[in-house]
């Protein structure tokens, strides 16, 4: 008799212990659990106005920003998902915009239109960038100058630089651009235009994009000269980025749609081999016409710093639009391009 009480006691213990460790195991220590559901806030003080967002204890901002001023003159925008650190890399918790009273001497060939802004704090860092967008009002714009001249430029320590992306919105009057890092920004407008028939030869909005040749996956030599008189989407990626796989979905779509209306497309592949983007093509039932800049001359020469980048072309050669990062959706894709379909 003694012995079965000693067993049923034995088997008592041991389904306690397993009860015990079975909860242990299931559990999550608090300090992790609250560690994880650590949140801040960021603050967002631009003249006249307070905003405030959440972001995690990554710095990852849990909400889209869309924040103004009082007088709309200056919006800063940041999507969802976007990390915000400070110089330490840290959680960033305050961004500011003033009006800078005294900004750096202007570039003797440019005007400025509207007050100069300066953001901080300096050292903070975004991925992806932001939107700033200053507003102007048109009257106040020196004789002669079209609006879609103006750019914002920033101050880099030792000159006034124009940045690679801008936005002219001529019916709201404002100017957009993408921002790496607080500086003093301010429109600007160049003293001397070139005439509008010979518009300059370059990269950005409005010039006259630069003729290329390349092989196409059949061996043929495509130049871009040989399409004018059609309009053109120039998109520079390769099969090892991401964010160009998610988006070539999209650009075929697109392709499917407007060729018959005269769209041309020219997917530009940055330096990998014609067998290894055919095989990419194949698997993800792609037919998109493809050049291949093996030795990346094409990018170097538009200044492709990152990919995907897409240019929009009309039919006289003119860049009208440029999309660096992917597009989201066929719908977005489509916005760009009626700027340079009939």
């Amino acid at each position: 008799m003694n012995k079965i009480l000693k067993l049923i006691l034995i088997m008592l213990t041991i389904g306690l212990l397993m009860a015990g460790c079975s909860a242990d195991s299931t559990s999550t220590p608090q300090s992790e659990a609250e560690g994880n559901l650590s949140t801040y806030q960021l603050e967002i003080n631009l003249p006249g106005k307070k905003s405030e967002f959440i972001i995690d204890n990554q710095g990852r901002l849990k909400s889209k920003v869309e924040s103004s001023s009082a007088d709309s003159t200056i919006s800063l925008s940041l999507d969802k998902g976007t990390t915000v650190l400070d110089k330490d890399r840290q959680p960033l918790r305050v961004i500011h915009a003033v009006v800078d009273l005294s900004p750096p001497p202007l570039p003797e060939d440019a005007y400025t239109v509207g007050p100069a802004y300066n953001l901080g704090p300096q050292g903070a860092i975004f991925d992806p960038q932001l939107k700033l967008t200053l507003s102007y009002d048109p009257e106040t714009l020196p004789e002669g100058v079209r609006e879609d001249n103006l750019y914002i430029a920033y101050y880099d320590g030792t000159e006034w630089r124009e940045p690679f992306y801008k936005k002219v919105d001529t019916e709201v009057h404002s100017v957009t651009t993408h921002v790496y890092h607080f500086t003093t920004f301010a429109i600007l407008v160049p003293k001397k235009l070139a005439p509008p028939s010979t518009p300059i030869l370059g990269t950005r909005v409005g010039n006259l994009a630069p003729n290329f040749q390349l092989d196409n996956l059949e061996g043929q030599t495509i130049s871009l000269n040989d399409l004018r008189d059609k309009p053109v989407i120039v998109n520079f990626w390769a099969t090892r980025c991401s964010p160009c796989v998610n988006e070539m979905p999209y650009i075929q779509q697109v392709y499917d749609e407007w060729s018959g209306r005269g769209l041309m497309m020219l997917a530009i592949n940055r330096g990998e081999s014609s067998s290894k983007v055919e095989k990419f093509l194949q698997s993800h039932n792609l037919s998109l016409p493809v050049l291949l800049d093996t030795n990346r001359d094409v990018a170097l020469r538009y200044n492709i710093w990152a990919i995907p980048s897409t240019f929009f072309i009309d039919k006289d050669g003119i860049i009208k639009d440029i999309k660096i990062g992917a597009f989201p959706s066929k719908e977005e894709v489509e916005k760009s391009l009626s700027k340079i379909m009939p």
